[in-house]
């Protein structure tokens, strides 16, 4: 007998109908609850139920146990139907195939995958299967996670690491969602915040084998909080590795194969915006030490020497 997560919210299937009435309801009442997709053939005496209704802000939670099927999020319906949103399948029990962007993830208990329904995609299940669907708009976990479409049909295991963590909050949360009459914003934006983690930790690219895409994704992560945190003089590889929820020793492992080692980066990027404001008209009132300070440097002299190291000349006779 299947044991449910979701209790206490509205219960759809096919029990009860003929078997001539089945597949054409069951397509209807997927289509409902997640996005427009298109079915492939069914056994004629098909049996499914799914369970929905429940949320936490912005994230629909959907729980479908079913028998084989093939669905598809096709460029038709895509076309026809522009539903942004991701969903998350958590698998519970047999086996589900997720195949989007040339990646495939293969779904087995205690497992989950990410998917875009603003590109085409479909789910395999060739036994009876039995799932946890996470729904959000691509916009909300956008907001915390950059470029998630990176991370999509990659599986990650939900037994160890971050992925185990989220697995057992979602799943908890799951089993009390009856109960949660109004969440706080704070519930749904920390549980975002915990999806992301969870895919975008070194936890997680460990565990997919270092998948070259989610590396790309996250040194690309990378580089945008470099630039974004430049004028703070405490931007350091400790600092860079915390905000990633990565190690040290990760962080230098991503970037054994760029010319640039991290602290070369970040020192170029600041000698290369403080040039910037040297020659700009703008900034002809602000002294050297001003542009030191402003770009992340510590001292005017140390700025004067890395600078004339870099570029053969000092600052003043840019200016």
């Amino acid at each position: 007998m299947t044991s449910y997560l979701l209790e206490g919210c509205y219960r759809k299937g096919t029990s009860g109908l003929d078997e001539k009435d089945r597949i054409d309801y069951w397509r209807d009442i997927i289509c409902d609850e997640f996005v427009k997709l298109d079915c492939g053939k069914m056994a004629s005496n098909f049996r499914g139920e799914l369970r929905g209704g429940a949320s936490v802000g912005d994230l629909q939670f959907a729980e479908v146990v079913a028998d084989p099927q093939f669905v598809e999020r096709s460029k038709r319906q895509i076309a026809k139907f522009a539903e942004s949103d991701f969903l998350i399948s958590f698998q519970l029990e047999e086996r589900g195939l997720v195949r989007q962007n040339g990646r495939e993830a293969l779904l087995t208990p205690g497992s989950f995958a990410l998917y875009d329904s603003t590109q085409p995609y479909s789910l395999t299940f060739e036994q009876r299967f039995h799932q946890l669907v996470v729904q959000m708009p691509k916009e909300v976990l956008s907001r915390h996670l950059m470029n998630p479409e990176q991370y999509t049909a990659v599986p990650i295991s939900g037994k160890s690491g971050l992925g185990a963590v989220l697995t057992d909050f979602i799943f908890s949360l799951a089993r009390e969602l009856h109960h949660v009459h109004t969440a706080p914003d704070e519930l749904s934006e920390n549980l975002v915040d915990m999806i992301a983690i969870a895919f975008s930790s070194s936890v997680m690219l460990n565990q997919v084998g270092n998948h070259s895409i989610v590396r790309e994704s996250l040194k690309r992560r990378i580089r945008q909080y470099i630039d974004n945190n430049l004028c703070n003089p405490d931007l350091s590889n400790l600092r860079i590795a915390a905000a990633q929820n990565i190690s040290v020793r990760y962080l230098h492992k991503l970037f054994d194969d760029e010319e640039e080692t991290v602290h070369a980066i970040i020192l170029n990027k600041r000698l290369e915006r403080a040039r910037g404001l040297l020659n700009d008209r703008a900034y002809a009132g602000h002294s050297i030490e001003r542009i030191a300070y402003s770009t992340g440097f510590v001292s005017a002299a140390h700025f004067s020497r890395a600078f004339k190291k870099r570029y053969g000349v000092c600052p003043s006779d840019v200016r």
